[in-house]
């Protein structure tokens, strides 16, 4: 009898141990297609397929000229127009004291006053058409939004990068620091696992301590599961991984 509760205890165990255990692939971590906000035609592509690049290191960027002419234009007009709002304050400032000596009618310092008030406005919208000319001779170029290794580029100097219509991918990017491990679950598996709970890997020969990311629906009554862990060497997407959870 004894034996027999034995073997039983050892059976589930081992059931309970195999259920823990689930067959999956190794992938990349936050994988992004990265296009151009701003129209135009790209000039010059610094980066290669499977390089690695920091967070800000420039990919690619489109030709200057017309968005460094908008900067200049709108540069001018906010100089124009900085003058003119400090005649017209000046201006103000004359016909107010010559209204508090009487000498000056209400309706002159009426107009004064609209005077300044439009050069104040006008001023405003020339701040705001210099910052926009600037902002888009800064989007003309693309930037890695993260540390990063480049997986795709689709980017070629003379290439039309049309936005926002309808924009092109330039490029494909994944975390350089981190892979995911993906395997599916049943849904009583599934019930029992939260992300953020501890994890292990097997992949590459080695075993790899991890994160669980996510628990996702993938179909009808399927699940699957994602877990983070730190990209070393001879861990490459395509591998085959075990997944044990606790």
């Amino acid at each position: 009898m004894k034996a027999r509760y034995l073997a039983l205890t050892w059976g589930l165990l081992a059931a309970s141990a195999q259920a823990a255990e689930h067959a999956g692939v190794l992938d990349w971590s936050g994988r992004v297609s990265l296009a151009m906000t701003v129209s135009g035609v790209v000039e010059t592509v610094m980066v290669q397929p499977g390089q690695n690049v920091k967070k800000g290191d420039l990919l690619a960027a489109l030709n200057p000229a017309l968005f460094k002419a908008g900067v200049a234009e709108a540069r001018a007009d906010m100089d124009r127009l900085t003058e003119e709002e400090a005649e017209a304050g000046r201006d103000l400032a004359r016909v107010k004291e010559l209204y508090n000596r009487t000498v000056a009618p209400t309706t002159e310092l009426d107009a004064a006053k609209l005077r300044h008030a439009r050069a104040v406005s006008g001023l405003a919208a020339a701040q705001a058409r210099l910052e926009k000319a600037r902002r888009l001779l800064a989007e003309s170029e693309l930037r890695a939004p993260f540390d990063a290794v480049v997986l795709q580029r689709m980017a070629e100097p003379g290439l039309v990068a049309a936005a926002p219509c309808q924009p092109n991918p330039l490029f494909t990017l994944a975390h350089a620091d981190e892979i995911l491990a993906r395997a599916n679950l049943e849904p009583a598996q599934a019930a029992r696992v939260r992300p953020g709970a501890a994890a292990e890997v097997q992949a590459g020969g080695r075993s790899h301590k991890g994160v669980v990311r996510a628990v996702s629906i993938q179909g009808e009554m399927r699940y699957g599961i994602e877990v983070a862990l730190p990209r070393e060497a001879g861990l490459m997407p395509g591998l085959a991984a075990v997944i044990h959870l606790p």
